[in-house]
């Protein structure tokens, strides 16, 4: 069995933070009106609820896509590229160029579906945490002894060397388990060929998805006393050393099916990518495998068991031929691999799942803006340059605010994507090349580009770039309406706003947070509008705030207040989800006496 081909090759390079460099001011380069119009014509798969994913003022990135894509077209360095910059819930710049396929020359379009190889590995890090989240049992120290219980059993230690059951789950996906299996050729990861089991592969049909990968894991099963050959015992390295390593998240995956009671990739759907609404375009391995009709060979309860993993010719972006081809740098698309020889949809937690662009920019804005511990913890800085599934590290404004880059790169089967976001600045850049020469090149130069043009960089938008003041930035629908996240008294709310912005007023900010008759979004912090709001009601849900009223005190005004009482920076507000003027309506405004403190949301003059 190839399996170890799927687990280890190619799903990621090194990753590094290149492509989330300071941006560029000196170059600048915008979108005209028909570009936007063009872009915009062509967004008929976008959902018409408000309010929309994509806003419909975005520039058109294709122009610029143009420079890379194309191949084999001289000097092009991939056959086609999808980009995209988020802004806070929303997509600002979106764009496709060149071809999906060759040698078709099937024209790339913003709805297809890709792999984001390596990029899964954030993902599978963020369901850790949400499993750590609902397990008392379990914690990001926990060790891989205590993390999977089988591995230690009474005379079949599948865990090699004794020093690694104490590696900690926080150890494993920041890449310093001492597990070491891959290695470096060019850009590319490729495993050593030190786990196949030809003596596991003949029943694997008959088993479930959980036990293949958990047999994967240790090895075949051994007697007492025998030597493990598992992923647990292979390719001894120093522990705690940072080594990049597949392997890791497969191990992570493993541990995700021991305790969640379902299968990795349906707990996926159900704790992250359903509930954060992006599972339209969700699938486990390459969308041009499983565009393919066909069926393993076995039992008619293998087939039916099994064949949902390698065949989905059904779904309605597949069907409709919504997805895109790997190539390899000569533009050879990669050949569909049989299933009976190659299981690959087995263990996609190192670098297997694969989105749209919509969709996989859905993710970025939950790490924008889910503030659980399940989300906030894996932005943490515990090593040095990759935790938690990304390649982070600190980076600081101009102006001196210290704010975390979570970035990452992957590959898999000649396809190569970028993702960096940025939870404090509310921003985030994702690219997508399909192979060529230098698809790899052709995201960084975008992604890089992308972070370098005014309307696109990481600023504090309309907030203080003062870190004595704001310590993150909420960017609102219009882009003209900024939440500066601090701790300020009311008397000194306007120090938080930047020259050219003003404290908005209670009804500028219901305005400019209004999408019809709904709320845009929630706040993220609390903050102070320019009013002397007071209150009238009983109490979180049935209240309102509004020039007249039961006065809160001269300087404890209520604000717009987070659905959560007390903010990341500890401001409180004892009420919530109120309404404004005479309507209960929820528009988020609360707090009242005795909550002193709040950031601020300032408008454009």
């Amino acid at each position: 069995m190839k399996l170890n081909r799927w687990i280890a090759a190619c799903f990621g390079v090194a990753p590094s933070l290149v492509g989330c460099a300071d941006p560029q001011p000196e170059i600048e380069q915008t979108a005209s009106e028909e570009r936007v119009q063009a872009s915009s014509d062509r967004l008929d798969f976008i959902a018409a609820t408000p309010p929309p994913l994509v806003n419909a003022a975005h520039d058109d990135l294709a122009w610029k896509l143009d420079d890379y894509t194309g191949y084999p077209a001289p000097g092009a360095l991939t056959p086609g590229m999808i980009a995209a910059v988020v802004k806070g819930k929303h997509i600002v710049a979106l764009g496709a160029a060149g071809f999906a396929k060759l040698p078709e020359q099937t024209p790339m379009t913003e709805d297809m579906i890709f792999n984001i190889g390596s990029n899964t590995k954030s993902m599978t890090a963020t369901l850790l945490s949400i499993l750590i989240e609902e397990s008392p049992a379990l914690d990001w120290d926990t060790t891989l002894a205590e993390a999977l219980p089988w591995a230690t059993e009474p005379g079949k230690e599948y865990i090699k060397p004794a020093a690694r059951k104490s590696v900690t789950l926080r150890q494993l996906v920041a890449h310093r388990s001492g597990i070491a299996c891959s290695y470096e050729v060019g850009d590319t990861t490729v495993d050593n060929q030190l786990y196949s089991h030809p003596d596991y592969s003949a029943g694997w049909k008959s088993k479930t998805h959980q036990q293949v990968l958990k047999e994967y894991v240790r090895g075949p099963s051994i007697p007492v006393g025998g030597n493990a050959t598992g992923l647990l015992a292979d390719c001894s390295d120093t522990i705690g050393v940072y080594r990049y390593e597949n392997a890791n998240f497969t191990i992570a995956q493993a541990v995700i099916d021991q305790w969640a009671g379902m299968a990795f990739i349906d707990y996926a759907r159900e704790k992250l990518i359903d509930a954060h609404g992006f599972g339209a375009t969700y699938q486990t391995s390459q969308a041009f495998f499983l565009a393919q009709s066909g069926s393993i060979n076995g039992t008619a309860a293998q087939r039916a068991y099994w064949n949902p993993y390698f065949f989905n010719p059904t779904h309605p972006y597949l069907a409709a031929g919504k997805f895109v081809w790997g190539h390899n740098e000569a533009g050879t698309p990669h050949s569909v691999l049989d299933p009976d020889v190659d299981p690959w949809a087995v263990a996609p937690g190192s670098g297997g799942f694969a989105f749209n662009i919509l969709d996989w920019a859905r993710y970025a804005i939950a790490h924008m803006r889910d503030t659980s511990p399940a989300f906030t913890s894996v932005h943490a800085l515990d090593f040095s340059s990759y935790n938690y599934g990304w390649s982070s590290g600190p980076r600081w404004t101009s102006g001196g605010i210290q704010y975390t880059g979570l970035c990452h790169s992957g590959s898999i089967t000649g396809m190569r994507s970028k993702i960096c976001v940025y939870p404090e600045l509310d921003i985030a850049y994702l690219s997508f090349a399909n192979g060529g020469p230098d698809a790899g090149t052709a995201n960084e130069n975008v992604v890089t580009w992308m972070a370098s043009q005014p309307a696109y960089a990481r600023t504090t938008g309309g907030c203080k770039d003062d870190p004595d003041l704001v310590t993150g930035v909420q960017r609102f629908w219009d882009d003209e309406m900024f939440g500066c996240a601090g701790s300020v008294t009311y008397p000194d709310r306007a120090d938080l706003c930047k020259t050219g912005y003003h404290v908005c007023s209670a009804a500028e900010f219901v305005e400019k947070n209004g999408y019809g008759s709904t709320n845009a979004e929630a706040p993220k912090h609390h903050y102070w509008t320019d009013d002397n709001l007071k209150y009238t009601g009983v109490g979180s849900g049935s209240c309102s705030a509004a020039p007249t009223g039961m006065s809160c005190g001269a300087t404890t005004p209520m604000r717009v207040c987070s659905p959560d009482g007390v903010d990341p920076e500890g401001n409180k507000c004892n009420w919530v989800n109120c309404g404004h003027g005479d309507s209960t309506k929820n528009r988020y405004f609360g707090g009242c006496a005795g909550n002193t403190t709040a950031g601020a949301l300032c408008c454009k003059n």
